[in-house]
């Protein structure tokens, strides 16, 4: 099957320049790649959506039209299985039920879902970037990628009209790709199944993190597959030596929050994190210099940050990460005696080389 970024290639509708750095952005944030394309203004949802079709050979949905068709089934599917699985019902033919998803669903995981939602699945394509606005304009949920900046040598792309008077018009039916579409409109579902459903999708336990050491660390990193498994590493290792222990990515002079843990509970929101770089001016000092901050005195804006860590240490140290020769993300911990500084910047010139490798692995599989 081809990749999504040779498709696109192949229709023209983006260069490899472009594709380039979407990739970047794709590791180093954590984005997929559909979504850092739309984000940056390099492709249009649509043409995405219909690249996405070709790629997986079934019917897809454009962002609009997941609006329309999403919003008239809301209740088929519980609004947690919808926002934490990303499964949004479109529609009915006869007894199967249309899910859109930007996941790749194995058989084994559809006959899963077949199961305790007791019909039939019809996966339908759609961009994670139109996941991202359903979750956002139904939900409130904040869409990864909202952050990256327009690529430079791109066009804005034109505005589509909203699509919120389409859905309360009683619209004729749809065909797409020669599939009518229609709503499931009376089809609803008993409020004990709902959280059946939920049950089930929150079945996975959480494991026990197990702290490691700087060869077993380095193990790990060279075998990392997404950026997250990289800063997953680089926390379990730094646990030992620093109550509290965080990630930013460095990007157009603004440092925003990626992973951080204190006394090895994580802090789900640091995500939400962003701040431009002069206002913590020892991060700033690493990232300028490329070189480790150990120990030196604290901004008033560094404490702040620090006390909402819930850092209990007097110093802190700020050591860089590096993607092609610049610094693209800062580790900050505290210092304590078991800190050692010689370990602590070897384990991020490793993570390093794992978030270059990561880079190089998405061009050529894209």
């Amino acid at each position: 099957m081809a990749r999504l970024g040779e498709i696109l290639l192949s229709e023209k509708v983006l260069t490899a320049r472009e594709l380039d750095s979407a990739l970047e952005n794709h590791v180093l944030h954590g984005v997929k790649l559909g979504t850092c394309l739309v984000e940056m203004g390099v492709v249009s949802d649509d043409d995405l959506a219909r690249c996405l079709g070709k790629k997986s050979g079934h019917a897809f949905l454009t962002k609009d039209q997941l609006l329309a068709f999403g919003t008239r089934n809301l209740s088929v599917i519980s609004p947690a299985a919808i926002k934490k699985h990303r499964l949004i019902p479109v529609g009915v033919d006869g007894a199967t039920l249309r899910i859109a998803t930007d996941q790749d669903l194995s058989p084994k995981k559809l006959a899963e879902i077949e199961r305790f939602l007791g019909r039939k699945i019809e996966p339908v394509a759609v961009s994670g970037y139109a996941i991202d606005i359903f979750l956002e304009q139904m939900f409130g949920i904040q869409r990864p990628g909202r952050f990256l900046p327009k690529y430079s040598g791109v066009k804005p792309q034109a505005k589509t009209p909203t699509i919120a008077t389409k859905v309360r018009e009683k619209a004729a039916p749809i065909v797409i790709d020669g599939i009518e579409w229609k709503s499931l409109g009376d089809v609803t579902q008993a409020e004990g199944s709902a959280w059946a459903s939920d049950d089930f999708f929150n079945a996975a336990p959480d494991r026990e993190d197990v702290p490691l050491s700087l060869s077993d660390a380095a193990g790990h990193l060279s075998r990392a597959t997404s950026r997250d498994d990289v800063a997953k590493t680089v926390l379990d290792f730094m646990s030992n030596s620093s109550g509290t222990v965080a990630l930013v990515i460095i990007k157009d002079g603004v440092a925003r929050g990626w992973k951080a843990c204190s006394n090895r509970k994580k802090f789900r929101d640091f995500e939400a994190f962003s701040s431009p770089m002069e206002s913590l001016p020892e991060l700033q000092q690493c990232v300028v210099t490329g070189k480790p901050n150990l120990g030196s005195p604290l901004s008033a804006e560094t404490k702040l940050l620090l006390q909402k860590l819930h850092s209990a240490g007097e110093r802190s140290a700020f050591f860089p990460i590096f993607l092609q020769q610049r610094v693209i993300a800062v580790l900050l911990c505290d210092v304590s005696e078991r800190l050692n500084p010689a370990e602590t910047a070897e384990l991020c010139r490793k993570a390093s080389y794992a978030l270059e490798i990561l880079v190089l692995r998405s061009k050529l599989l894209s």
